[in-house]
């Protein structure tokens, strides 16, 4: 799967502006990691340095957490697996071409 489909775009509740994101659940398909969903949580985003509404935040009403596009690419790092490492560089070719694929792809719908 192709991280690109993963992004959704929401309006951030610390800031109130829209941004990108990626889901913990989504996040945690994506790379399928050998632990559970909640060891997953509690190690790459819970208790890690990453700073609660900024880098992210939980969403109550589908019970994940919100990534930004930062968060994500720390997590991928963390994981450090083959697969983690392959979501990491469709990201970076998506900050690179900034996010023209998902921009278009919000004109057209």
């Amino acid at each position: 799967m192709n991280i690109a489909n993963t992004i959704i775009k929401i309006q951030n509740p610390a800031t109130q502006k829209r941004q990108f994101f990626i889901t913990s659940k989504k996040l945690y398909n994506l790379i399928n990691p050998d632990v559970s969903y909640k060891t997953f949580v509690e190690t790459n985003i819970t208790w890690s340095k990453l700073r609660e509404n900024i880098d992210y935040h939980y969403n109550e009403t589908h019970d994940t957490y919100n990534l930004g596009i930062s968060a994500v690419q720390a997590v991928l790092i963390l994981e450090n697996t083959d697969k983690s490492w392959t979501l990491f560089h469709q990201l970076s070719d998506l900050i690179s071409s900034g996010f023209a694929p998902l921009v278009n792809k919000q004109n057209l719908g």
